[in-house]
């Protein structure tokens, strides 16, 4: 087990910071290059960090709107029947809800960028929702409880604050995990005296080393500004659970401490120390963070990102652009003349790159000449390079856009699929580090009463809740008792709904489900008893449609079962009574009543095109009014 002293914590600490460091020692490389010199002063066409050929933007604009183009829709579903099923939907119900109020997209545009990178870094946690939130004074990961109504928020952790235990070679099996936090120390200072029953140390904070930018009028930095600000290490250690902790079964998981570098005695080395009292950790099993990745990168828990794989390629390139730009720069156009009026006449043309000199050897009246500009064999480099560097990227032209080029039909076919699939995967990574954010959310809602908000209209549409009630979730309510716990909840992204909506396609899709119903319907008349639910709900997933399965109206399907029971009910009685005779005759005996009629009376089964509307009615659970979906059971409505 991890020590919980200062002094070896902060050697972990330094040591996890350092592995970082060399992890991610090409990130600002990456970014200058992604930003142009725009945004970074002394990059110029003289200097070596110059990109001509922005291949980072072009992947980045490239890439976002296929990860991240609308907020995610989720489907939260139970592993148990009876009431844990209601949960789930109110669950899900919670989650849509607070996804569109914090405009979660905005957030996954960043965690997204990171990942192409390097990797991206989420926190969850718990914050206070009565105006102004005081604890944005404190350290990341902070959770304020007893009281006040709180809400589950995610924040971005940079990829040079973030650092876990250097001797994992995953992070679900780090033994610590953490983050740093810069904080002005007067204004902690002031917190932590206003504040007692936080436990923060105002002497350990006073004596704090200086972390901060240089002071202005400093040697190497004199632009900088005057700060005094110090360096905080919040540190997550699963495995440690403090004496007076109320244990995981009321949702603790391990414990939080805050560290800092105190300056020590006549300016010695610095020490860790705690900067207040460590406290038991409110939240999911996983912790509060969460990593986004996409390749695995073999005994490292950093993942590789498809930026960083290409780092050698794009210096080839810009290289080689480089070389040839300053050809270009020097190639010089050079007209010789052998008649003074016509070379003043030339030279009034005006172009820049064109020198005139005089020549009397009996030539044509103008001879030109050039001298520098590009190489064939230039010219030939840029292209291999680039060519390297777009095949490593998967940075085709049916990515870009482009569908002309060389090649026959087959051969796009091929490299469009393999383009695809490469895409998929990226997409399926990117999915599942949101699926495990949206769990950690989720755990709140979950447990946490404190956490109060209205529901969407549509879901009270849904309810069947009159919107003047003003029907609310609330979090919480329920105990282990009840028979199931947050384990038995599974939550997925829909899909498809993170990516940018087709109107043309939507219509389409639209109309290729109508007729598919209609076609199917009676199908759905011989078969009543086939999962017809489960059915369309894999079709309406595979087609962007996941509610296609609300649609179907199981009461239908119940008519459909019962009439073909007596159908074949009849049927039976007219084959036995057909029966009948023939059967008395082999026997000998007295011929009984005669065959009934050919014409088999038959119950008539319901016309499609009458009862298409009656299948399309999605048979919604019905709430009484003025309730609302509650953690504790569906609905509820909480007092506010």
């Amino acid at each position: 087990m991890l020590t919980s002293d200062p002094e070896k914590l902060m050697v972990e600490i330094k040591a996890a910071c350092t592995f970082r460091d060399e992890y991610a020692k090409t990130l600002d490389k990456q970014h200058k290059r992604f930003t142009g010199p725009h945004y970074h002063e002394g990059s110029s066409g003289e200097t070596q960090d110059y990109s001509p050929e922005n291949t980072y933007y072009e992947y980045i604009s490239l890439m976002i709107p296929r990860l991240i183009f609308d907020n995610p829709r989720v489907q939260v579903s139970s592993r148990r029947p009876g009431p844990s099923r209601d949960v789930a939907l109110a669950l899900k119900y919670g989650l849509d809800r607070w996804v569109r109020d914090i405009v979660l997209r905005k957030k996954l545009v960043e965690l997204a960028t990171d990942m192409l990178f390097g990797y991206g870094v989420a926190m969850v946690k718990e914050s206070v929702r009565d105006g102004i939130d005081m604890s944005a004074m404190l350290p990341e990961g902070e959770v304020q409880r007893p009281g006040k109504p709180t809400w589950p928020v995610v924040e971005r952790i940079s990829q040079k604050r973030f650092f876990m235990d250097a001797e994992t070679e995953r992070m679900s099996d780090a033994r610590f995990i953490g983050h740093e936090v810069r904080r002005d120390r007067g204004d902690l200072l002031s917190r932590a005296k206003e504040h007692p029953e936080e436990g923060w140390d105002v002497e350990v904070l006073r004596e704090a080393a200086e972390n901060g930018p240089k002071k202005k009028g400093s040697a190497d930095n004199a632009s900088a500004p005057s700060r005094d600000e110090i360096v905080l290490f919040e540190v997550w250690i699963p495995e440690t659970t403090l004496k007076d902790s109320p244990g995981s079964e009321n949702g603790f998981h391990g414990t939080i401490y805050t560290l800092c570098s105190s300056q020590g005695p006549k300016g010695n080395s610095p020490s860790g120390q705690f900067a207040r009292k460590p406290r038991a950790y409110y939240g999911p099993r996983t912790g509060p963070y969460s990593m986004f990745g996409i390749y695995k990168v073999p005994d490292s828990p950093f993942p590789l990102s498809p930026l960083t794989a290409v780092e050698a390629q794009v210096s080839d390139l810009n290289l080689h652009v480089r070389a040839a730009t300053r050809s270009m720069l020097n190639h010089k156009r050079i007209a010789g003349v052998n008649d003074p009026r016509t070379a003043q006449l030339v030279k009034d043309v005006g172009h820049d790159n064109v020198a005139v000199i005089p020549f009397e050897d009996g030539r044509a009246l103008v001879q030109e000449f050039e001298v520098g500009g590009q190489t064939e064999q230039q010219v030939g480099w840029i292209a291999s390079a680039r060519e390297r560097a777009d095949r490593a990227l998967g940075m085709d032209e049916a990515l870009r856009g482009n569908v002309a080029g060389i090649g026959t039909a087959t051969e796009h076919t091929i490299a469009s699929e393999a383009s695809n699939t490469r895409m998929a995967f990226i997409k399926q990574a990117f999915t599942d580090s949101v699926t495990a954010l949206l769990e950690k959310v989720a755990f709140y809602l979950y447990h946490d009463d404190r956490i109060v908000f209205p529901l969407d209209e549509e879901i009270v549409r849904d309810l069947g809740i009159p919107p003047e009630d003003q029907p609310m979730f609330q979090g919480g309510g329920h105990s282990s008792t009840d028979g199931f716990t947050f384990e038995d909840m599974e939550l997925e992204i829909e899909p498809y709904s993170m990516e940018r909506a087709n109107e043309g396609l939507a219509q389409k899709r639209a109309m290729e489900m109508h007729s598919m119903l209609l076609n199917t319907l009676p199908a759905m008349q011989q078969y009543p008893d086939y999962p017809w639910v489960d059915h369309f709900s894999k079709i309406g997933n595979a087609m962007n449609a996941p509610d296609l399965a609300e649609l179907v109206d199981t009461n239908l399907l119940d008519r459909f079962a019962q009439d073909l029971a007596n159908q074949q009910r009849i049927q039976a009685q007219v084959a036995r009574q057909a029966a009948r005779p023939m059967l008395q005759s082999q026997v000998g005996t007295t011929p009984g009543p005669k065959a009934v009629s050919e014409k088999r009376p038959s119950k008539e089964l319901p016309n499609a095109g009458q009862q298409s509307g009656k299948m399309l009615q999605a048979p919604m659970q019905q709430a009484p009014a003025g309730q609302a979906a509650g953690m504790g059971g569906m609905p509820k409505m909480p007092g506010m």
